[in-house]
């Protein structure tokens, strides 16, 4: 093919700026280079795009292009190649069939023969990812509700060391966690409140693997320091500033725009929780779309990557392990909320609640207590602080990348608002 650093600006910023998985689609960018191509062979190449903006930064993203300047999904979507970079990350498969997984979002990822699941990361920083990095973690644990890393390519730099594709073992199942449960509104609305205590099982034995290495300096659990909370409550506190001061006046957010200031005292009065427990690497952006269903009739979780619009550093930080329980809570109310927006259906009344109830009851109950506060008031108080701080970030992605879904992180805030004035 023709060498990808031949193309023009221009063009590089056409084959990425119009991607769902480009993440600045709020900045202008006024350059595009590629910097590197990890992979440079006759039928394809990965090229590592570096993209600078005019208000000053820079991003890098992987383009996966063919032989014949294809867009680069369509390399993707070709089975031979798809086979290929399989091969590069150490996985032979006959390369008979590909599909695309799923609607493609952050990264871009597609099933090989019914059997693999390769992922292509697009926007790169440099360190371990995350994903790749905790899937081994858990291997090395024996936890089994994960999908099976097989291999993964990784670029070595310069200009930056990044994992570029990894490949999973396909997890037969049902489905993912939202479509079963917006399914089940139309027919069978108890099916999740019934698997929902399970789903808070399966999640405390999840974070107690990711506890149990006490000796990678990555990984091993840690105490939290004595401002830990004052840190977090800080931060949240600058988010909320920030995610309000730049709500659109002609969204759904502009009905909560004046009461910034009522969230930030909300964020401090809940910080106030005490012993908050050990911190570990968490899954990072816990949700029903991130569980599937599986054949086995058991939940199994899967992409370990964490938020996307998250610095890297951020993602492999340690947390509270509460924070994918506050992830996970606020799914079932986005789900309850977002069924008449996305399929026309009122839930039963009380439906999130009863996901929320026995999702907590499960992970309470297996939960190891060292990763959680000492009191049931001091958990209570922790996770409405974690789930203040999604639904912040939720309402800056959602003005940011889908300005119809504002409305359910407005609804939530209003409703942590009202239950704080009424307690």
């Amino acid at each position: 093919m023709a060498d990808p650093r031949d193309l023009s600006e221009p063009e590089l910023l056409a084959l990425l700026t119009e991607q769902r998985w480009f993440a600045s689609k709020d900045r202008v960018p006024d350059r595009a280079e590629v910097v590197d191509l990890p992979v440079d062979e006759p039928e394809l190449a990965l090229a590592i795009v570096e993209v600078g903006f005019r208000t000053g930064g820079r991003e890098h993203y992987t383009l996966a292009l063919a032989s014949d300047d294809a867009l680069p999904a369509d390399a993707l979507s070709r089975p031979a190649l798809a086979a290929h970079l399989a091969a590069l990350c150490g996985v032979e498969t006959a390369g008979a069939a590909v599909r695309p997984m799923g609607v493609e979002q952050s990264n871009s990822s597609v099933v090989i023969d019914e059997r693999h699941v390769l992922k292509l990361y697009r926007r790169l920083q440099p360190g371990p990812n995350p994903e790749v990095e905790l899937l081994r973690a858990l291997a090395a644990q024996g936890f089994e509700a994960v999908p099976r890393l097989e291999g993964a390519l990784e670029a070595e730099g310069p200009p930056l060391e990044a994992s570029l594709v990894s490949v999973t073992a396909l997890v037969p199942a049902a489905g993912d966690g939202w479509t079963l449960a917006l399914d089940s509104f139309s027919g069978e609305p108890t099916w999740l409140p019934e698997r929902a205590e399970r789903l808070g099982e399966v999640t405390a034995l999840l974070h107690a693997a990711l506890a149990a290495d006490e000796v990678d300096p990555h990984l091993a659990p840690e105490e939290p320091s004595a401002e830990s909370l004052q840190l977090v409550v800080a931060a949240l506190d600058e988010e909320i500033r920030r995610t309000f001061a730049a709500l659109p006046e002609d969204s759904a957010a502009s009905a909560i725009a004046h009461r910034a200031e009522d969230v930030r005292d909300l964020a401090h009065e809940l910080g106030s929780v005490g012993s908050e427990g050990l911190l570990i690497r968490t899954h990072g952006d816990y949700h029903l779309g991130q569980v599937l269903w599986a054949e086995t009739d058991d939940w199994v979780a899967l992409d370990f990557e964490g938020e996307p619009a998250r610095s890297l550093i951020e993602r492999r930080r340690r947390r509270s392990a509460l924070r994918d329980v506050a992830g996970m809570v606020r799914s079932f109310a986005y789900a309850e909320d977002a069924s008449l927006l996305v399929r026309g259906v009122v839930p039963p009344e009380g439906w999130a609640d009863a996901c929320r109830e026995a999702f907590l009851d499960g992970y309470t109950t297996a939960a190891d207590p060292r990763l959680l506060p000492s009191s049931r008031v001091g958990f209570d108080r922790l996770l409405a602080l974690f789930e203040l701080e999604k639904l912040v970030y939720e309402i800056g992605y959602e003005t940011r990348n889908r300005p119809g879904w504002a409305a359910i992180p407005v609804a939530g805030v209003l409703r942590a608002l009202a239950r704080a004035a009424t307690a």
